[in-house]
């Protein structure tokens, strides 16, 4: 998830609009809007923004690797470490502030995804209106967990998660949603 579809999210989870957002960080509603779009990567009012929005900037060091993406889809060991701990410790990508990763193991989503590449999770509660349309970790009511492209279902307060290489699993409820914020080629860097 890029930087601008992060601050757009948390400001949707915020219940704020730009201008409103932009009135606390200290700048105008365009700064706002030119960084939820992309339009610019470096501004001078993103670090008050993210501020506001209690989003970091810089990264902490490293991450816990706590599972994996197995072959049949579904996530295995998802947070079952004592907070801070997990399979491996990984180097963890600028921005992410509250994250995990999981290895992916087998062709189950490819093209998307490959065997051995690392993706990390951002565990920051966001709108789930706001990541309709993204690849995010995502938990059912009824305990299974898997990395799926996220959709609206056909009944109400349902979701339908979509693969690569498998069926859509269709109408389900869910109890958690994160972003896949970055992905990183390959499981080489443990320490």
């Amino acid at each position: 998830m890029s930087m601008g579809n992060r601050v757009r999210a948390a400001r949707l989870a915020a219940n704020l609009t730009q201008a409103k957002l932009a009135e606390l960080a200290g700048c105008k509603q365009a700064d706002v809007f030119r960084i939820e779009s992309g339009e610019v990567s470096h501004s001078k009012y993103l670090a008050p923004i993210l501020k506001v929005l209690h989003i970091g900037e810089t990264a902490v060091a490293t991450v816990p690797v706590v599972g994996y993406v197995g072959a049949g889809g579904e996530m295995l060991a998802i947070d079952d470490h004592i907070k801070g701990d997990g399979i491996e410790e990984i180097d963890a990508p600028p921005g992410l502030l509250n994250g995990i990763a999981l290895i992916v193991r087998g062709t189950s989503m490819e093209p998307k995804y490959s065997d051995g590449e690392v993706l990390f999770i951002e565990k920051t509660i966001y709108a789930i209106d706001s990541l309709i349309g993204e690849n995010c970790f995502v938990q059912t009511a009824d305990g299974h967990s898997y990395v799926k492209k996220l959709i609206y279902g056909s009944r109400p307060g349902t979701f339908t998660l979509m693969s690569y290489n498998a069926p859509p699993i269709e109408n389900v409820v869910l109890e958690r949603v994160y972003p896949i914020a970055y992905t990183k080629p390959r499981y080489r860097n443990l320490k």
